[in-house]
């Protein structure tokens, strides 16, 4: 869906280690990638008829049964892991690790993200003589010019610890404490919160136009484009380009659902005098976007909901309310963001753990209207994708159900609920470090 292992919804057995996310494995001869979310296969999945009776069976129901007897207690919470879908360790051969070298480092400025805002960003702290890191976690994108920015390429942040940045790459744990960290982390695709949005077929507009631009792979033949965002304009002009037929464009809130079992087959919409149409297609893009508040969240700072998205918190120099974070460009909340849209009863918000709409509203009808509390007993935002795909749509149900000042309310750093690292997943064997290096 996003094409850049945020989403966690590729995830595949690679040469044998589980959970990988797929998208980002280069294809090569040899290649050894099996499905671990179905069974016995993804083709035939006998635990999809589940789903017939998913009503019958709410958020953490295994909390009040399978109690007794008290015997079978560990053997109940271990056939409940088989439903789970996540992958198994092999845990009877060693793994293939290679230990990474610790360094701890020093600068002036660090800037988390190399998008034009933070190359921008790098460039003026360079300018005014300050040591600037800039930290980029996809290869290929633009370099700086100022020769003083240190680039570490393919490096993402993981977490923030008391004012220190943790990154990590192909061979370093860094642990980098700056003066001041500039987040320039951009924005995370928001899907619609209708039933059958998380069907294959629907994705973003930035992944549509660099499969067909960068890998000649074409999703669908009839696209139906969602949203006003100008990213739509490109996805459009690849798909015409690729011979693809483009068969509407609607606001959001028009779309209703996505039609289809095991891939896109067609899309309700409805039109501005409330009839319903259905429309044939094959692939549904997605244009609209909300603010990355990994790093926000995890620093502590605080954050507000403001026109139906959850944005940060900020002054007029685009600092936050953690003296040493500024946010800049997309991440800050500012500009067109996904219109306001009342999520469908059915309409799945968490996708990593199947949390739907109508399980939050009930949680909230039972009394815990506090985030933290309604995470909790639904499971939502605990999945692989960490909440970063379903934070700001969990947000909007809570907020048509106990109101926008809920969201914020029992939160002691103004945020929903607590953010803990990492900020993107890893496996416990990039943590392990052979050496330890100090660099000023």
């Amino acid at each position: 869906m996003c094409d850049t292992g945020q989403c966690g919804w590729c995830e595949c057995e690679v040469d044998g280690r589980p959970s990988v996310r797929s998208c980002q494995v280069p294809v090569r001869d040899g290649l050894v990638v099996r499905s671990e979310h179905a069974w016995p296969s993804a083709d035939r999945d006998l635990l999809g008829l589940l789903d017939a009776g998913s009503r019958l069976v709410p958020p953490t129901f295994y909390h009040h049964r399978f109690l007794r007897p008290r015997r079978l207690r560990q053997r109940y919470l271990d056939v409940i892991r088989g439903f789970g879908g996540r992958g198994r360790l092999p845990v009877t051969r060693p793994s293939k690790a290679r230990s990474r070298v610790a360094r701890d480092l020093e600068v002036g400025v660090l800037v988390v993200g190399a998008g034009r805002s933070g190359l921008a960003a790098a460039e003026d702290a360079a300018g005014r003589g300050a040591r600037v890191m800039l930290l980029e976690p996809v290869p290929g994108r633009a370099r700086p010019r100022h020769p003083d920015i240190r680039f570490l390429e393919g490096a993402a942040a993981v977490g923030w610890y008391d004012g220190v940045v943790t990154a990590i790459d192909d061979s370093t744990l860094w642990s980098i404490r700056a003066d001041a960290v500039i987040a320039a982390t951009g924005t995370y695709e928001r899907i619609p919160t209708v039933r059958g949005a998380d069907r294959p077929g629907v994705m973003g507009a930035r992944r549509l136009v660099d499969l067909v631009e960068r890998h000649q792979v074409l999703s669908g033949e009839r696209a139906l484009l969602v949203g006003d965002a100008s990213d739509l304009e490109a996805a459009a002009g690849v798909l015409r380009e690729a011979g693809a037929d483009v068969v509407e464009r609607v606001p959001t809130p028009s779309l209703r659902r996505v039609l289809g079992r095991r891939e896109v087959t067609g899309a309700v919409v409805i039109d501005d005098d409330g009839a319903a149409r259905r429309l044939d297609v094959d692939l549904v893009v997605v244009g609209d976007r909300t603010p990355n508040l990994d790093l926000v969240l995890a620093a502590g700072a605080a954050v507000q909901w403001r026109d139906g998205v959850l944005v940060p918190v900020l002054d007029e120099t685009g600092r936050s309310s953690v003296p040493a974070l500024s946010v800049v460009g997309s991440a800050t909340g500012h500009g067109k963001h996904a219109a306001p849209m009342v999520a469908a009863a059915r309409a799945l918000v968490c996708f990593c753990e199947d949390v739907h709409a109508d399980e939050i509203r009930a949680q909230v009808s039972g009394g815990y209207g506090d985030p933290e509390l309604v995470k909790r007993r639904t499971g939502a935002l605990t999945g692989p994708c960490q909440g970063k795909y379903c934070l700001q749509a969990f947000c909007a149900v809570l907020a048509d159900a106990a109101g926008a000042d809920a969201i914020t309310a029992g939160s002691m750093q103004g945020a929903p609920t607590t953010a803990r690292p990492p900020l993107r997943p890893i496996r416990l064997g990039d943590l392990v470090a052979t050496e330890e290096t100090v660099e000023a």
